[in-house]
This record gives C-alpha cells, sequence and structure tokens, in this order.
C-alpha cells in the first residue's frame, strides 16, 4: 500500500542532531548514529511515496542553544525568566537550510515537490516525495508578507500556533495550574473564547491566496471555527483524531470533523498514545492498530471516506506506546484494517488517495 503522511518532526531532530554536534542523515539514521522514528531506509520499507515534512519552531527554545543535552523539548533548552529566546524566524532558516542539504544529498531517493505534477512526476521516476510544512505560524511575526516567502520556499501547509499564543491566535492548551509539560497532552483543554487574532484572519485569507493549506491541528476551538468561517476552500488538521473517543483537547469533535469534509479538507490520524486512547496517566496510554481504526471509523462515519488521511507525528511524539513504532511498519495499520471490515477503497483513500485528492486541487 503507497503511504503519504502529513505530518512528521524528523528535520527538527536532525538540526538538534547537528547542534548536539553529530549530524544524522535522512537517508538511514541508525547508521549515522542514533535511529529515529523516520528516515528515507524506512520509507521505503515502509512503501512512502510522500512525506510532509514540517519545520517546527519553538518560542522557548534557548538563543544559541549547542551541546550534548541540545532538544527542543528538554527543559534545559527552553527558556527561563530572563533568558534570551531563539527568534523563530532564525530557527526557521536553519531548518530550511537542513531540509536543503538533505534533499540535495538524497536527490537520487526523493525530491522536494511543489505542485501536484511534481508529485505524478516522482512517482513515475521512481522517486519519494518530500512536501515542506512549517508547525508555529508565529515565525512570521505577524508580518504577512512573509507568507510570500515561505511560499517561495515551498511551503504547502502551516499550523497557525503550536501551543503557545502567537500574534495570529490561540492554541488550546492546559488548564492553569498544570505544569507546562506539553508532551502531557492528555491534559489539553479546549479554549472556546480566544480565536484568531485581526492579523490572524488576514494571515489566513493571504494563505489561501498564496495556496498555503492552513492547518487546524493545535489551533484553539474558538480559532478553527474563526478559520472556517473565512477559509472558502479546504483546509487540514495534519495530526488530530477524534474527541468524541479521546477527550484531549488536541483531537477534533465531530462539528470540526463535519466542516473539514464539508471544505474538501483532510484529517491526519494521529499515532501519538494520548490522542487515541484516555488514561490517568500519560504513559498508561497505547496506540494500537485496533485503537487508530476506532478513530478511523468514526471519523469516516461523520465526515465521510474521503475525509481521512495519515498524520503520524513520528519524531514528534515519544517512540514508546505504539504499536508502530516507526516509519517501516505502517503497514501494520493497513493489514489490521483489511481484516477488520474496511474496504480496500477506504484503506487506500486513507493510506494515499485522499490526500493526493487535496494536493491535485491545491498544489499548482
Amino acid at each position: 500500500m503507497q503511504v503519504v503522511d502529513l505530518h512528521c518532526d524528523t528535520i527538527l531532530e536532525i538540526w538538534m542532531s547537528e547542534l548536539r554536534g553529530s549530524r544524522l542523515s535522512l537517508r538511514d539514521t541508525e547508521a549515522s548514529g542514533r535511529r529515529l522514528m523516520l528516515d528515507l531506509k524506512m520509507m521505503a520499507q515502509g512503501g512512502y511515496i510522500l512525506q510532509n515534512f514540517a519545520l517546527f519552531t519553538n518560542k522557548r527554545l534557548k538563543k544559541g542553544l549547542s551541546g550534548p543535552d541540545a532538544g527542543w523539548n528538554n527543559a534545559d533548552s527552553l527558556t527561563k525568566d530572563g533568558e534570551s529566546a531563539w527568534d523563530m524566524w532564525d530557527q526557521w532558516k536553519n531548518l530550511y537550510r537542513v531540509f536543503r542539504e538533505e534533499m540535495e544529498e538524497n536527490a537520487d531517493v526523493i525530491r522536494q515537490v511543489r505542485t501536484f505534477r511534481e508529485i505524478e512526476e516522482n512517482r513515475a521516476a521512481g522517486k519519494m516525495s518530500a512536501l515542506l510544512t512549517t508547525e508555529e505560524g508565529g515565525i512570521i511575526e505577524g508580518r504577512i508578507e512573509r507568507l510570500q516567502e515561505l511560499y517561495d520556499a515551498g511551503v504547502r501547509m502551516m499550523t497557525i500556533t503550536w501551543n503557545y499564543e502567537n500574534e495570529l491566535g490561540f492554541p488550546n492548551r492546559p488548564e492553569p495550574g498544570f505544569e507546562e509539560d506539553f508532551r502531557k497532552y492528555y491534559r489539553f483543554r479546549p479554549k472556546k473564547e480566544e480565536g484568531l487574532t485581526a492579523t490572524g484572519k488576514e494571515a489566513v485569507a493571504a494563505m489561501e491566496s498564496l495556496g498555503i493549506i492552513p492547518d487546524v491541528s493545535h489551533l484553539s476551538d474558538a480559532g478553527f471555527f474563526d478559520l472556517a468561517d473565512i477559509v472558502k476552500g479546504p483546509f487540514a488538521a495534519s495530526h488530530s483524531n477524534a474527541r468524541a473517543l479521546c477527550s484531549c483537547g488536541r483531537n477534533l469533535t465531530d462539528d470540526m470533523i463535519r466542516i473539514i469534509a464539508e471544505h474538501g479538507g483532510i484529517i491526519g490520524l494521529n499515532y501519538a498514545p494520548a490522542f487515541v486512547m484516555e488514561a490517568d496517566r500519560e504513559e498508561d496510554c497505547f496506540a494500537s492498530c485496533e485503537g487508530l481504526a476506532r478513530h478511523a471509523r468514526h471519523i469516516m462515519d461523520v465526515g465521510g471516506a474521503g475525509v481521512l488521511a495519515l498524520g503520524s507525528d513520528f519524531d514528534g511524539i515519544d517512540p514508546v506506546g505504539l504499536e508502530m513504532e516507526n516509519a517501516s511498519q505502517v503497514q501494520k495499520f493497513a493489514e489490521y484494517l483489511e481484516t477488520h471490515g474496511f474496504s480496500a477503497d477506504e484503506i487506500e483513500g486513507i493510506y494515499y488517495r485522499n490526500a493526493l485528492r487535496l494536493y491535485k486541487e491545491v498544489l499548482r
């Protein structure tokens, strides 16, 4: 089964390895020092034809971070009171440099795509495709003209927020009083009053005009409905599941699923355990194929078979509690779906056809 995946954070992990002094290679991360959850070797084993590579920036990353403990989610790598943060636009430029270097070094295997035609050309040539996306709209710092720079670089999808508010809007996040640990997504709660800012509304309209797909994963509930009122065509939730089955505030309500479907958009199933099942402790959650299948069926029942895709969040989630531990294992889920009531047409839609349908419409 061919695979299109809407979201991974692998480029960030490669940049972090560079800051630590021993850069990994996207071709084979295990051979270059530390196995990640996704690389070109595992993608080939898994049957990938296209991966969305998100360039994720962290508003609280320390300025000039380097050394053996550098990591985007390490407490010692994040700013505390009085410390300077690394400029997010500069972070993005470093991530983009790493992405371009990896594309150049591995051009025999994978090529960046900007249009649907380029995706088709790569498929015909037996090469995988890399679609560039951006996670955290705060990188533009409210400067709408930067969206053109992102588009020119090949960015074709962008989340409005990550887990911090920015000039564009507000995310769902833990309620006040909880430890600020953004790996503990089971604590996230809906934010129903703080949505897009005036600048955020302008940015969303500009994104649609340019051909950058707005991505509502991480956006607050209020922000979702603000965006849905502005966008005329399709938009995406690149890595979110069904809130009716798992009440994590990063998941989508049934109304949200229906609205995305009505717009012709797509939703990428997130493999993170806390997005799949509920438990008193996140470490007790498990992302099984059975659990993902329940989310898949629910989302398709609510929004139709054409709304669902894959959005693994590989290298952005902990590599524990996963039945599919890395990109080489993604066919496990297809095999499970095939033996548990999903038709071949539905499985093909989830795995690649629905995403390609969106890209054919938007990527011109």
